[in-house]
């Protein structure tokens, strides 16, 4: 594996490694960079696991200001729905959209 991207997310770094097939990102912890960390998702072309990095990262951003926490594949706060790391990888939010996906999901949860 060869790590082709590296952002500093937090206590961790989000990779994006190549195996030659194929391109996954995964999480590792500053405290214990051996290895390639925690996979987290698995794209076909360099721009898309690129482009799905930086999207987990923003996410993950505001989902720690709304007081979430990264629990194996998931997002989770006491008391709210989960939200799935796949999902997240999925998406394309901006900032404002990530937002307001958590005030959305806090009113429903409370309601």
């Amino acid at each position: 594996m060869e790590v082709k991207h590296q952002i500093r997310c937090f206590e961790s770094d989000v990779l994006v490694c190549e195996d030659g097939r194929s391109f996954t990102i995964s999480i590792q912890a500053r405290t214990n960079p051996l290895g390639f960390g925690r996979a987290l998702g698995t794209f076909g072309k360099l721009e898309r696991a690129l482009d799905a990095a930086e999207q987990f990262c923003l996410a993950y951003r505001i989902a720690r200001e709304h007081g979430y926490y990264l629990k194996e594949d998931e997002f989770v706060r006491y008391g709210r729905r989960p939200i799935a790391v796949n999902w997240v990888l999925e998406r394309r939010f901006s900032e404002q959209e990530w937002n307001d996906l958590i005030a959305r999901r806090a009113k429903a949860d409370a309601g």
